[in-house]
């Protein structure tokens, strides 16, 4: 139930004209300044607070050349993934596996039946599902990216990277003992292709390349935000030192009124050099 701003009188539902009944004050222009002023004030808090893990995802994706290397290098094994992953012998001859032939393998048999058969000992399935797992990991781990610099963003890298590499290499060993004749009667045999082995070397110089860049650290460019006129990390100091509402508010008028009078000045300026150049040309 509202009540009046003024009196504190409560309003009921057929209260609908504009003025307290009570005291008579106009309920939609009281203190109208104020509100506009507190309400402008919430939302410079929020994007004052919403700005840091802004600027904190940008330093760590394009912010600068060492994070912009990073994408490249996670995207990167991506491409390893279309070269040939395994081989396959037969009497007609030799056969190559890329990632699109996984993918038709699982989609062929049913992502469900290919899971079962590699809990019930399938390897060929379980390599299937591991290697796929560790592709999804690539664009997974990429956005998470965005939060590196953020709390747990290292520890949060860190399980993506070696998740990837341990799923491949249990996907490549697999393969290498799977009894290919089991699976596939048209071969006898079969082999790691090179894409796996450049694939585990990409993921690998990923790891490697994100630890040196946990290391080092990424500058992070903050962009200045104010609130009132006040700097964001300003404010919130004197908030967190217990400084009156009135005393920021003094503060807040005093630092608009020096811009007011800063962007006068150079209105001023230009106005008086507009003058000078148009007598100039006369």
């Amino acid at each position: 139930m509202a009540s009046c701003p003024k009196c504190g009188g409560k309003l009921r539902i057929y209260h609908w004209k504009q003025n307290c009944p009570f005291c008579g004050v106009n309920l939609v222009y009281y203190n109208s300044n104020e509100r506009l002023l507190a309400e402008s004030e919430e939302a410079e808090i929020a994007h004052a607070r919403f700005q840091p893990g802004v600027d904190r995802a940008k330093a760590s994706t394009i912010g600068s050349l060492p994070a912009i290397i990073r994408i490249v290098l996670t995207v990167l094994p991506l491409g390893a993934l279309f070269l040939p992953l395994a081989r396959l012998n037969s009497v007609q001859g030799e056969a190559s596996i890329q990632i699109i032939k996984i993918v038709n393998y699982i989609s062929s048999r049913g992502i469900g039946t290919v899971i079962s058969e590699a809990f019930h000992g399938n390897l060929i399935s379980a390599c299937a599902v591991t290697l796929l797992l560790s592709a999804l990991l690539i664009p997974i781990g990429g956005l998470f990216l965005m939060k590196s610099l953020g709390p747990h963003g290292k520890a949060i890298n860190l399980f993506f990277d070696l998740s990837k590499i341990i799923l491949a290499a249990a996907s490549a060993a697999m393969f290498s003992f799977a009894k290919i004749g089991e699976y596939f009667p048209d071969y006898s045999a079969g082999k790691p292709g090179l894409g796996i082995f450049l694939y585990l070397f990409l993921l690998f110089a990923l790891l490697i390349y994100s630890n040196i860049l946990a290391k080092k650290g990424l500058k992070i460019k903050k962009q200045i935000c104010l609130i009132g006129g006040i700097p964001s990390d300003e404010y919130f100091k004197m908030v967190e030192d217990g400084v009156s509402e009135l005393e920021i508010r003094k503060k807040m008028v005093e630092i608009l009124t020096e811009m007011q009078d800063e962007v006068r000045k150079k209105d001023e300026e230009a106005r008086k050099k507009e003058e000078e150049e148009r007598l100039n040309r006369k």
